[in-house]
């Protein structure tokens, strides 16, 4: 039995392979292109500032773009898989040069949250104007024929461990590059010095993240909690569906009694697991009168629901009589 040749060629210079991710980009920077969303973002999104050489907000946008779609643990990988590649990369976008490190690192240090939330409303108007999802882009029917849309509000923790580092009166106080975007907190099981609170706000039939909200520690959650309101609002506005027949969805903190309220007052149903007893004390909660003349009865239709109800209700009253015998 005869074995062909095999014939091996060596080259001194290195070719390193295109990033399995490339593609991907390249197709959504077409997308980008034609419907004009980067024209959009070099006249609607505005900043300035010294220190960023002849870049423009535009190409530090695109940088990040591609860097959600690569899927790279860290930017500093991303960077090392794309520089090969990076006249390529910023040529899909219309651009000439990528962004070195430090400039990337000092525009996400400097860029204000005016510049911020400017961006955000564009992609949220942009989210809603072009939809493959037709109308209405999914939801709940009842018996009625009635459309009830479902969104859920969330609030996730990151948390950074942080080595301890020795503080004696002859070493320089420590400096923590942490310090900019974290801060202590409450983070549950999480293990970590520091960290970080997202509220993020998901329409669940289509997968259409309608906003993310951050910041460092436990963040300011009321203030997230009213900016996810208005995309909700916003939304749907865009769907034509009244906010009535909007359902809300949260646990968790906001699922406390000012979050709640605050959610109601919106005019959108909510559907919370709450941990506060003093809602068993509202009077649409435990005193309805009903056609049978006893209170408490009538809470809502669900038997499920009601017998939930009367369990906490009766848990209540156990460690109440604990407490006084």
């Amino acid at each position: 039995m005869t074995h062909s040749s095999v014939k091996i060629q060596i080259a001194p210079s290195s070719v390193p392979t295109t990033p399995s991710w490339f593609g991907e980009v390249t197709v959504l920077a077409h997308v980008l292109t034609q419907l004009g969303v980067l024209d959009a973002i070099q006249q609607r999104v505005q900043f300035a500032r010294a220190r960023f050489g002849h870049y423009d907000t535009i190409d530090f946008v695109v940088v990040l773009i591609g860097y959600a779609v690569s899927g790279e643990p860290t930017l500093k990988a991303f960077y090392e898989r794309l520089c090969p590649f990076a006249s390529t990369f910023m040529a899909l976008f219309g651009r000439n040069d990528l962004p070195c490190h430090s400039t990337l690192s000092r525009f996400l240090a400097a860029f204000d949250q005016p510049s911020v939330e400017a961006l955000r409303l564009l992609f949220q108007e942009d989210l809603v104007t072009r939809s493959t999802f037709g109308s209405p882009p999914g939801g709940l029917w009842d018996r009625l024929g009635h459309h009830w849309l479902l969104v859920d509000i969330d609030g996730t923790k990151q948390t950074a461990r942080q080595r301890a580092l020795p503080q004696t009166q002859d070493l320089p106080a420590p400096h923590r590059r942490f310090d900019h975007v974290c801060a202590k907190g409450y983070f549950g099981r999480k293990r970590g010095q520091v960290g970080r609170t997202r509220t993020t706000v998901l329409q669940p039939y289509t997968h259409q993240w309608l906003g993310t909200f951050s910041g460092p520690g436990n963040g300011k959650y009321r203030e997230e909690l009213r900016q996810a309101l208005r995309a909700i609002t916003a939304y749907a506005a865009a769907v034509e569906l009244p906010l009535s027949h909007v359902i809300v969805r949260v646990d968790g903190l906001y699922g406390n009694t000012v979050p709640l309220q605050e959610i109601l007052s919106s005019q959108c149903g909510v559907i919370g697991r709450s941990k506060q007893y003093a809602w068993l004390d509202l009077p649409e909660v435990y005193g309805f009168p009903t056609s049978s003349g006893n209170p408490g009865q009538h809470i809502v239709h669900y038997g499920e629901a009601t017998a939930a109800i009367r369990y906490l209700r009766s848990c209540r009253e156990r460690k109440r009589a604990c407490a006084r015998a």
